[in-house]
């Protein structure tokens, strides 16, 4: 009734839509009345209202031996899923099962988790943390900021993070980080990704300690950045203000997926070009709007985009988790769902890759089945697209089976991998990537953290010589050394970072192929996608 008279007398409109998880978080923090009108006069959904008076249940069970058993529960809207596997991801824990089902407006989700030990979670924090990771009224207090790998005190900084994605260079990181620190940004935190010639940053940066506060130098700096990141102009540059942890993977994710989606419908011009499909295309599902390709072409597409044709043959030289997934799109007849299975070595941060590329392309999870026994992982997903309907469309599912097969490979960056360790300085990982593309090395993955209460930093690259082969060992070494560099064994960085007189430390973790998640041997001469 009040409903009613609300429409009628105020011009009230409904919501559209339900609204998305972190849409969600946003717009509740802006209301501290708790009306059930939102900021633009609109009436919240129903399952708004239901989380204020139900907010999501979340429960531990620590009886098992060595696995602790997560149930959640609360009203199903988008991105609930995936906030709660991010949560686990940055709380370096791993899901060895879950069973998941979200039909009927509620969900009701059960994980299995361990810490990387393989231990059940003993540390208090991290239950606490755990326990409040639905709860927006608590975001923000300090029992939900303890992560991994222990970047303390990063909840209290308030920095700008710059988002690039574009056309990978040999040097980019190198000349990236050169602008930044010449106009006086200092790197707190960094990642870097590269697949089949794109890369994807996020920079976390501040001067004098704080965010970059002139305009004109953040517009300034953003042109230069577009046209570093592709010189057609098809690049990505992003520039916002973040206080407290940025999601480093979670944007790296979306970002390369986009990079993605950009070669595929490259690959479609090319091989079945079609001039009138573009005026059909209407709404969110326009990219896979056009008709529906037959099965034969559609497993030619994905083969074309799977494999690199262009990189160099000697591809083993990566991490020894590496292996190529079996992803399969199949009609399920009950229910109108679309059956999502993967089959692929099992691995940390497996299903966070998967429900990042489900979520980001579009589709819904109603139900699912997680499992990991003796090294193999099996996922099955039962989805829906979000928009565009539920019909089956065999086009839209190979291009899906393409991202998510993307979305898992490019977790394993080809190189030698280096630890650094060293003091908070100015400029730190400018020089270490300026010295590394003047020795003619190519970084392929970098991830930095800055320590607040140490006054430490740590970075980790994934390095190639820029021809395409492996680095010689001896030559990352000496281009190290030239800057101030001294080699320790893995693990002692922390002790030494300071100690004698040169700048850092830094280690290496040699890799080589061995034998893929199905027992056989992997071949040293397969492509990047592998076939």
């Amino acid at each position: 009734m009040h409903s009613l008279l609300l429409r009628s007398q105020f011009n009230v409109h409904k919501s559209p839509s339900l609204q998305a998880f972190q849409a969600y978080r946003e717009s509740e923090a802006h209301n501290s009345l708790q009306t059930s009108v939102s900021s633009d006069g609109e009436l919240l959904e129903y399952e708004t209202l239901e989380l204020r008076v139900h907010p999501p249940n979340i429960d531990i069970n620590n009886d098992h031996p060595t696995r602790s058993i997560i149930t959640v529960d609360s009203a199903n809207r988008p991105g609930t899923l995936i906030e709660v596997v991010q949560h686990f991801t940055e709380l370096g824990l791993d899901v060895r099962k879950a069973r998941i089902s979200s039909d009927g407006g509620w969900f009701v989700d059960e994980f299995e988790v361990t810490e990387a030990c393989g231990q059940k979670v003993a540390d208090y924090r991290k239950l606490c943390s755990i326990k409040q990771m639905l709860n927006i009224n608590l975001r923000g207090h300090d029992e939900l900021l303890h992560n991994a790998d222990e970047t303390d005190e990063m909840h209290k900084v308030e920095t700008t993070v710059l988002e690039l994605a574009g056309q990978d260079s040999a040097g980019l990181l190198a000349d990236v980080t050169q602008l930044l620190t010449t106009n006086g940004c200092n790197v707190r935190s960094a990642a870097v990704w590269t697949y089949k010639q794109r890369v994807a940053f996020v920079l976390s940066v501040t001067e004098n300690g704080m965010p970059v506060h002139d305009g004109v130098k953040l517009q300034r700096l953003q042109q230069l950045l577009f046209t570093m990141m592709d010189s057609e102009g098809n690049g990505i540059v992003d520039i916002k203000r973040v206080r407290g942890e940025v999601h480093h993977d979670r944007r790296l994710h979306q970002l390369m997926l986009q990079e993605d989606l950009k070669a595929w419908d490259r690959l479609q011009a090319t091989s079945q070009p079609d001039p009138a499909s573009d005026s059909e295309d209407d709404g969110p599902s326009s990219i896979d709007s056009r008709p529906t390709a037959s099965p034969a072409d559609s497993a030619s597409s994905l083969h074309e985009f799977v494999s690199n044709k262009t990189e160099n043959a000697i591809s083993f030289y990566r991490s020894p988790k590496h292996s190529k997934p079996d992803v399969n799109i199949t009609r399920c007849g009950n229910g109108g769902y679309w059956l999502v299975t993967i089959k692929c070595k099992d691995r940390n941060k497996l299903l966070f890759d998967t429900v990042c590329t489900l979520a980001d392309m579009d589709y819904d999870v109603y139900h699912a089945t997680i499992d990991s026994q003796h090294g193999i992982a099996h996922q099955e997903y039962y989805i829906k697209p979000r928009y565009g309907g539920t019909a089956w469309n065999e086009a839209r599912a190979v291009k899906l089976a393409a991202m998510m097969e993307a979305a898992i490979q490019r977790r394993f960056p080809k190189g030698l991998k280096v630890h650094v360790r060293s003091v908070d300085r100015f400029g730190c990982l400018s020089s270490l990537a300026r010295v590394l593309k003047d020795a003619n090395l190519c970084v392929t993955r970098a991830k930095v953290k800055t320590y607040a209460l140490s006054s430490s930093s740590g970075h980790t690259f994934c390095v190639m010589d820029a021809s395409g082969a492996p680095p010689d060992r001896a030559k990352v070494e000496a281009a190290c050394a030239e800057i101030g560099g001294k080699l320790v064994d893995a693990g002692e960085e922390e002790k030494t970072a300071s100690a004698g007189t040169h700048k850092f430390s830094f280690s290496f973790l040699t890799r080589q192929w061995g034998k893929g998640w199905n027992g056989l041997a992997t071949s040293p001469s397969s492509s990047d996608g592998g076939s």
